[in-house]
């Protein structure tokens, strides 16, 4: 026979491990996984269609050797054509990544070197886009990216059972410095 108190003990214990089990609480969160899922679409075909406008000009872009032109034109002198690439990649790669849940606080953190390096090439020019000199639209976008990298995927993704999808805080922070990293090695390196 049991008590009032164990039944309640019992309750509250089925609900704790539904929680853990359950995308890091999410079944309270009502949209936070649908929510994700709209972040990850934006900033990844932004970030995507900035990439394929670097890499091959598609969407009226200048293609490798006029973006390398355009990154000379910001201050950075060296590998140009390489950093144009490196760019590119990352962003197309990042972007699908991102798009479809998978290794995303990864490639959130490329995607976040990428912001970084355009604000940090665009900072002299001013906060506003009118000249279209400004750093705020990349600013949300990297933004848009850090959220990622703490957040994770969520529930509607390709990331099903891997440890940072549980528990997305510690591999955030690696990502987060490795993003960090690769900011200051591609400004020291280049310009």
């Amino acid at each position: 026979m049991t008590s009032q108190g164990d039944d309640h003990q019992t309750s509250l214990l089925s609900g704790v491990e539904e929680s853990e089990n359950d995308d890091y609480g999410e079944s309270g969160q009502g949209g936070l996984g649908f929510g994700l899922l709209i972040l990850r679409l934006g900033l990844g075909a932004i970030m995507g269609a900035h990439g394929l406008q670097h890499l091959f000009g598609a969407f009226g872009g200048p293609g490798v050797g006029g973006f390398a032109h355009v990154l000379e034109m910001y201050g950075y002198h060296k590998q140009t054509t390489l950093l144009s690439w490196v760019t590119g990649i990352t962003e197309v790669a990042g972007g699908a990544l991102v798009i479809v849940g998978l290794f995303t606080p990864l490639a959130a953190a490329g995607l976040l070197g990428v912001a970084a390096n355009v604000v940090y090439a665009k900072f002299h020019g001013g906060f506003f886009l009118g000249t279209g000199q400004g750093w705020e639209f990349e600013l949300l976008l990297g933004l848009c990216a850090l959220t990622l990298i703490f957040t994770g995927s969520g529930r509607i993704s390709l990331e099903t059972n891997t440890p940072w999808r549980k528990r997305p805080l510690p591999l955030g922070f690696i990502s987060l410095l490795l993003a960090a990293a690769a900011s200051v090695v591609v400004v020291v390196l280049t310009r």
